[in-house]
């Protein structure tokens, strides 16, 4: 005799063969093996009762998209400098720079005869980037004229965070980055300043020897760039390194470093015009925009503010149904709009679903089982390379809905879908997504429940 439960393993790891039926799709165990009793359905929960038992497939369901507006989101302390601009269709013009403090170098006594010779700062990109990299990127570097400073009760500083610079650069330097390869970007500085600090680290001042003077004197710096085709991210690990000579027995090539220092003051400003752009009305008092209002498409850029919604406000409706007894399994496939990434614009790789309400705010993430231990869902993105029309993110929403089609109250919640947090803020991967009217490429909800006929 057939198993019930078999032939729901198999519908679940073809789903694509069930989009052709009709809405609702009965798979009957009274149909399926015409002359044995009828058998109770275990999955999670055994359900028993005198009737027909079923699995039902159904993607009815509509899931709502909306896209959410941060008017600040954290920037400071994720390990990456974004520096550059670019101009994109979907999301208008952003850019961004970054700013940082240096720790003055260990001291060590030099001979008579050393000499200065250049002052250099020292970067190597991170690996990720935004835009054309067949572009060049003129890096310019500012010496801040106030000191980096949290206010009293602030911990963190955002992507609308700014401090005054100098109005000429200690350095400025054009390159062609490849940063897949983690190419370096060096910049040679002013040397005044470096003969101004050599000469500190020559009489062994005082400035040097506490890092709260040195910073009250060397402020920090600020790494910009004037291109308008790409944002690069580099390493935090930054030095700005005085190169010196000196004669003993032979000659010898020595260097100080003022190294990178204060993780926690580090940040990137990020600025976005979205003028032109369905997002042109987005603002603190308009905070969420429905994707009815943008042509059925929802937008996510965290490190700008811009996340995506997806809610599931007529999951109740299943109730109404009477053979209705339990979900048992859900799927939430999430579909890049048709042509909207490409090597200049990568998808984020990795989405996390983080529970959210009508605050819109970040909680917890979705997760479902996997041999006996809970996994957080992540998207599981696939890239289809071919034509593009199967590129997904996809999501275990079972548990998730089991939750919310509980709620009989009025439901605001919904998923956010998000970079993880180590990686929310130092990357301007974005994506952009159809909802489920959408021509080009529609989200989809396919929800199994069981159902048992009276």
């Amino acid at each position: 005799m057939a198993n019930i439960a078999q032939i729901f393993r198999e519908m679940r790891t073809t789903p694509s063969a069930l989009k052709f039926f009709p809405v609702i799709f009965v798979l009957s165990f009274a149909l399926a093996v015409t002359s044995c009793q009828k058998t109770a359905i275990q999955y999670g929960q055994q359900y028993i009762d005198n009737g027909i038992t079923n699995i039902i497939l159904v993607d009815s369901i509509t899931p709502t998209v909306s896209t959410i507006y941060k008017d600040s989101v954290f920037t400071s302390q994720t390990g990456t400098l974004l520096v550059g601009s670019y101009a994109d269709a979907y999301l208008g013009k952003t850019s961004s720079n970054a700013y940082l403090q240096l720790a003055p170098p260990t001291l060590a006594d030099l001979l008579n005869n050393a000499q200065y010779d250049s002052l250099v700062l020292l970067m190597k990109t991170s690996g990720s980037y935004y835009g054309d990299t067949t572009l060049p990127i003129s890096i310019s570097v500012n010496q801040l004229t106030q000191e980096l400073k949290l206010a009293e009760n602030q911990f963190s500083f955002s992507n609308i965070a700014s401090f005054p610079v100098s109005s000429t650069p200690l350095g400025t330097k054009s390159f062609i980055l490849r940063p897949l390869n983690h190419d370096s970007a060096n910049i040679k500085l002013s040397d005044a300043k470096g003969l101004e600090l050599y000469n500190l680290i020559k009489t062994k001042s005082d400035i040097l020897k506490d890092k709260a003077v040195f910073t009250d004197y060397f402020k920090g710096l600020n790494i910009s760039a004037s291109s308008n085709g790409n944002v690069y991210g580099f390493r935090d690990s930054v030095v700005m390194r005085l190169y010196y000579h000196q004669t003993d027995l032979a000659l010898q090539n020595k260097y100080f470093d003022f190294a990178f220092d204060n993780a926690s003051l580090q940040f990137n400003h990020i600025a976005a015009d979205r003028s032109g752009t369905p997002l042109a009305g987005l603002n603190t008092l308009n905070n969420e925009l429905p994707s009815t209002a943008a042509g059925n498409t929802g937008y996510l850029q965290s490190a700008t503010g811009i996340y995506l919604k997806i809610s599931f406000p007529t999951i109740r409706k299943l109730l109404e149904r009477t053979d209705f007894i339990k979900i048992i399994r859900a799927q939430l496939v999430v579909r890049p709009l048709l042509n909207s990434f490409n090597g200049l614009y990568p998808l984020p790789p990795v989405l996390v679903g983080a529970q959210t309400d009508g605050a819109n705010e970040p909680g917890a993430s979705i997760s479902s089982v996997s041999n006996g231990s809970a996994v957080t869902e992540t998207g599981d993105l696939f890239i289809d390379n071919v034509y593009g029309l199967n590129t997904s993110y996809s999501y275990d929403v079972t548990n998730y809905l089991q939750q919310q089609i509980s709620i009989s109250t009025v439901n605001k919640n919904g998923l956010l879908l998000i970079p993880a947090s180590d990686t929310r803020f130092s990357a301007l991967n974005r994506l952009v997504i159809g909802d489920a009217q959408n021509l080009k490429n529609k989200l989809q909800l396919n929800l199994y429940y069981v159902s048992v006929n009276k």
